[in-house]
């Protein structure tokens, strides 16, 4: 039998990873068989609260298979829900509130393309939420898709929308007519004795477990500390607060397809629904099934979910037929997910006895995407507008004619202002549910680019940019403001000045 992974050769793998990622620190569980190991890597808070296997981390969209198994769970029962089908259309359920671009996508999406990521709705994350309470926030998101473009049609494509796992979560409180937290903590949490699960900020901040402390990092300032998320515009998508020591029992229940869910929920959960393109270093297509994507690494079957909320990443990855499963949550966005890739799959390479010459360099993935992210958004001129005028041509009037609000009923508000100490337009959107902090470069014309910086979710590796164009009426002012905001669009959202 293997000893502790987690031992000191895996320490200084470890150490090594955090420090090439600026992460300051990890909780990391594997479950193999009968055995179940925990531990705490590096920094939870600075300057020296240290990570333990009870710290708790915002576990992101790994919640996503929790609200998959309830939706399941709700689907099973009949006699109480049987007008509660995979294939129920979401309108038919909460009718009022469910209403998307057109009426056949409003009258044919169902749970099961919801929980699957083909409504044909794209990510829309800029359009996240408006510092909602959590009485009325999923209500209110949900109505807010009538005023979002869709990108595709159903089932013919996977697009990653987190807005479509608020829906389901309105869907079950609907139904059920309990918060969703409440459903999750006595359905699954309870059974299995998850004492240290929560799906709010305030819960997790009462518990006696440590909350870790979340952190961007730049060159420039080093770690910079971001505050803790509220959740209650995220719910289903992305709302837990876990440990490592929780989520290795929640793991383990799955991986022996043990209660509280039964195996017509497991069988449900884990079909596969919606294909992937293939990614290396996996063996054909991936898929997503019910809040998992599914794939083969090296001859074996795996199920796995990701996870990144403002300075938090997670990652869970099943292998069900050795019985075996990692955890990692950590205190960053995105870098945190660069960490777990190449811890997890170092832990499964060993468990697998794959060769050290044979093993996929994960680091050097990361790397190259980041780089190629980075350079696209140095280009950014170039690649939003490839044939611009020489020399360029000057904004139609002075840009403090362009200041003021505006307004889109799906994106709210965007409020410019002139920063005179730069001659800059900015915008600083603070209440949407991932702020960010926009300068407006003048490119030709009415043209610019949008440099969005955001402090503790993927944005803050580097500032994203977005084409943005003005129109001028005919008496000198502006009258609208596009913004390119989603890259799976033709067209930019356009905000009304009001």
């Amino acid at each position: 039998m293997r000893g502790n992974p987690l031992n000191e050769e895996f320490e200084k793998l470890v150490q090594k990873t955090l420090d090439l990622w600026h992460v300051p620190g990890i909780a990391v569980a594997v479950v193999d068989g009968d055995n179940t190991w925990a531990q705490g890597y590096g920094v939870a808070s600075f300057p020296s609260t240290p990570v333990t296997p009870s710290t708790l981390f915002y576990a992101g969209s790994t919640t996503k298979a929790f609200t998959s198994a309830i939706m399941a769970t709700l689907v099973e029962d009949n006699e109480t829900y049987p007008h509660v089908q995979w294939d129920t259309p979401i309108s038919d359920l909460i009718r009022d509130d469910f209403v998307l671009e057109n009426s056949y996508a409003t009258e044919h999406v169902t749970i099961e393309d919801a929980l699957s990521h083909r409504t044909g709705l794209p990510s829309h994350d800029a359009a996240y939420g408006n510092r909602l309470s959590r009485d009325v926030a999923a209500r209110e998101m949900v109505r807010q898709l009538r005023h979002l473009p869709l990108t595709a049609e159903p089932r013919t494509q996977y697009q990653y929308c987190n807005l479509m796992f608020v829906a389901a979560s309105h869907v079950i409180q609907t139904l059920t007519g309990e918060w969703l937290g409440d459903s999750l903590a006595h359905r699954i949490w309870e059974p299995l004795r998850m004492t240290a699960t929560f799906f709010s900020r305030e819960d997790a901040l009462s518990a006696k477990e440590d909350l870790a402390r979340g952190y961007s990092y730049s060159p420039e300032k080093g770690f910079k500390e971001v505050e803790w998320m509220p959740l209650d515009e995220i719910s289903g998508a992305g709302s837990v607060i876990t440990n490592v020591l929780d989520y290795a029992k929640w793991a383990r229940a799955l991986i022996n397809r043990e209660k509280p869910l039964s195996e017509e929920t497991y069988k449900a959960i884990w079909e596969p629904r919606t294909l992937i393109p293939h990614q290396a270093p996996f063996t054909g297509p991936l898929s997503y099934a019910l809040g998992w994507q599914i794939g083969v690494y090296k001859g074996v079957q795996f199920y796995e979910h990701s996870g990144g909320m403002n300075a938090f990443g997670a990652e869970l990855i099943l292998i069900p037929e050795l019985k075996y499963s990692v955890t990692i949550l950590g205190n960053t966005a995105l870098t945190s997910n660069c960490v777990s890739h190449t811890l997890a799959f170092h832990l499964i390479d060993e468990k697998l006895d794959v060769p050290p010459e044979k093993r996929f360099d994960w680091n050097q993935r990361d790397l190259n995407t980041i780089k190629a992210e980075r350079e696209k958004n140095i280009n950014s001129i170039q690649r939003f507008y490839p044939n611009l005028p020489s020399p360029t041509l000057p904004t139609a009037v002075s840009l403090q004619k362009y200041t003021g609000t505006y307004f889109h009923p799906g994106y709210q508000k965007v409020d410019i202002y002139l920063d005179k100490s730069s001659g800059v337009l900015r915008a600083d959107r603070e209440d949407t549910t991932w702020p960010e902090y926009m300068s407006f470069e003048h490119v030709s014309g009415e043209y610019f680019v949008i440099k969005s910086e955001h402090e503790g979710d993927y944005g803050a590796f580097f500032p994203e940019t977005y084409p943005a164009e003005f129109r001028v009426g005919t008496d000198g002012n502006p009258y609208e403001l596009g913004i390119g905001w989603n890259k799976q669009m033709k067209e930019k959202i356009w905000l009304k000045r009001i």
